[in-house]
């Protein structure tokens, strides 16, 4: 599950996603050219590029496979 925190945003308070530093680990990997699906075989892996494809960070590979992201 995405951890969220509060901010203030345009004078409401929202919700946004928080990063952890394994996000951004698989991140830098994904961009430094690293096969996802080398990365997906670790389920935890799994979980964090799933959660960035959600978040958008990450294409979702439907060009390979329609039904998944990671």
């Amino acid at each position: 599950m995405i951890k969220t925190i509060l901010v203030p945003v345009d004078r409401r308070m929202q919700r946004v996603p928080v990063l952890t530093s394994q996000h951004l680990k698989a991140y830098q990997m994904i961009t430094a050219g690293t096969d996802i699906d080398r990365l997906i075989k670790d389920r935890r892996m799994r979980r964090i590029v799933s959660e960035l494809c959600r978040l958008g960070w990450v294409e979702p590979r439907s060009s390979r496979r329609p039904s998944n992201c990671g």
